[in-house]
């Protein structure tokens, strides 16, 4: 029976999952219709709104990607036992512990917010805040890669 309720709770996090990558792909196409139709040629000409538009539509087609994934893990009671063991294997939390995440993802997402933030004030800050949110990212995906290979 335990079996079966862990399974349970997890189609309940896949069904959460869709949702709010549902609304990330609602999103992206709501700003890429402003974009189109509404936003002023000043507003087309800011770098900042178009790293804001360029930023969320790759998280859209990202959401999109993973929306269908875990639509097909639905549909296959193999396929989410697979999933979920992916997600729980000790090693890669092990690994992903020691590149940073996920405390190392917020705070990259925290600079980038700000950064666009200030980049309506001051695009020397915008530029610096990206790129080091950039290179923190760059810096855990390397850590994690090495940690998988001698793992």
């Amino acid at each position: 029976m335990k079996g079966f309720e862990k399974m349970d709770n997890y189609k309940k996090v896949i069904k959460k999952r869709i949702w709010i990558l549902s609304f990330l792909v609602l999103l992206a196409v709501g700003l890429g219709i402003f974009d189109t139709f509404w936003a002023s040629a000043e507003m087309k000409k800011s770098k900042i709104f178009a790293f804001q538009c360029g930023a969320v539509t790759a998280l859209g087609v990202f959401s999109a990607c993973l929306l269908i994934h875990y639509k097909k893990i639905l549909q296959n009671e193999e396929d989410l036992k697979i999933q979920y063991n992916k997600e729980n294997d000790e090693r890669m939390k092990a690994i992903k512990a020691k590149a940073g995440m996920p405390m190392l993802l917020i705070t990259s997402i925290v600079m980038i917010i700000v950064g666009v933030i200030a980049g309506y004030f001051n695009f020397t800050i915008f530029f610096t805040l990206i790129i080091a949110a950039v290179c923190q990212l760059l810096t855990s995906f390397v850590v994690k890669l090495v940690y998988m290979k001698i793992m």
